[in-house]
């Protein structure tokens, strides 16, 4: 096999973070070379990236062989099966021999039916991905809480995450009736991977498969059934209207006077925002001015590093605030798409 380093190394690096760090499969600790594409698999989610020009090669580039391909000059590379399990990795004056895994050993990809089939832009899918994943938790006890919701019902694909602390939703028009739930890592790894074009969704009730001309992305599903999220937005009496940036600087600024992980609060009085944050070594104090005047006053607290990653999931120049009272959640919600978002409030 005859490559340019640089596509090379750049394929390899978009899909190297699914190589299992350990596993009782020997051959997944690599990358599989076959059918014109390069595999990583971790058994949970099958990543699979397009390379011109090696339809019939078929090998594994063992994990520790991804640096040195890194750092090899620029020009061609030549890696060939050498002996049995042997692959060689010529470039220029650079020359070595690799001990690897059987190809036979790696688990082939469980393609999907293709009865079910969801066609959308990479664009659109990675605008409402991004916005709502910040509120998909790493992990936790409950699997169906730890997955991004992906839900197409009355008209529209939605799209939601939710950590029991913050929720996040966003939507697109769609014809269709599904909910897949996909796990974290996968969701992170759609986001780094720079789809493009048309995305081709096919889905059965185990698992779902992202198919763009230079990616594959396989992954398995969650079980289960989402949280009602729907009931959690509903129109709250007191409103306003604020500069995201605005409160975005003001939230930055305030948040790095502390180590500690105190609360914001948040006192609001005709169209004035009162922010502070009070530790042992920080009494932080600053106003933002709102866009609507309030009839009603109000005093509530919230985690302060929560409403900064929901200020950042937004991309508009305003941002409406809908509250109801101290012990109630804040919804925040984007002037410009069908974005909002719930953060529930903390005692202060």
């Amino acid at each position: 096999m005859k490559i340019q380093k640089t596509e090379l190394a750049a394929k390899l690096n978009k899909i190297k973070g699914v190589v299992p760090k350990k596993t009782t499969n020997p051959a997944l600790q690599g990358i599989l070379v076959k059918e014109g594409y390069l595999t990583a698999n971790n058994l949970e989610m099958t990543v699979k990236a397009k390379i011109e020009g090696i339809e019939d090669e078929c090998f594994i580039i063992p994990e520790r062989a991804f640096d040195l391909i890194n750092n090899l000059p620029y020009g061609d590379v030549d890696i060939s099966v050498t002996a049995k399990n042997t692959i060689t990795i010529k470039a220029d004056k650079i020359k070595n021999k690799y001990k690897t895994m059987d190809p036979e050993q790696f688990p082939d990809s469980v393609t999907q039916k293709a009865d079910n089939l969801l066609a959308i832009k990479a664009e659109t899918l990675l605008e409402s991905i991004k916005r709502v994943s910040y509120a998909v938790p790493v992990m936790g006890r409950n699997a169906v809480m730890s997955s991004m919701c992906l839900q197409a019902v009355d008209g529209q694909l939605n799209f939601v995450g939710l950590d029991g602390r913050v929720l996040a939703w966003d939507k697109v028009d769609y014809d269709g009736e599904f909910e897949l739930l996909i796990p974290k890592n996968t969701v992170d790894k759609l986001k780094s991977l720079g789809l493009i074009g048309d995305v081709q969704i096919t889905y059965n009730k185990t698992g779902a498969v992202f198919i763009t001309e230079d990616f594959e992305v396989y992954t398995r599903l969650v079980e289960g059934k989402y949280f009602k999220y729907q009931t959690m937005f509903k129109e709250l009496p007191i409103h306003t209207v604020v500069s995201r940036g605005d409160l975005l600087d003001a939230m930055t600024r305030a948040k790095m006077c502390t180590e500690e992980r105190c609360p914001v609060r948040f006192e609001i009085q005709e169209d004035k925002l009162n922010l502070s944050i009070k530790d042992k070594t920080t009494d932080y104090h600053e106003t933002v001015d709102l866009q609507e005047r309030l009839s009603k006053s109000l005093t509530i607290g919230f985690d302060a590093r929560l409403v900064l990653e929901t200020l950042k999931a937004f991309d508009c120049d305003n941002v409406g605030i809908s509250l109801e009272g101290p012990k109630m959640p804040m919804i925040i919600e984007a002037e410009d798409s069908d974005f909002k978002t719930v953060v529930l409030p903390v005692a202060i």
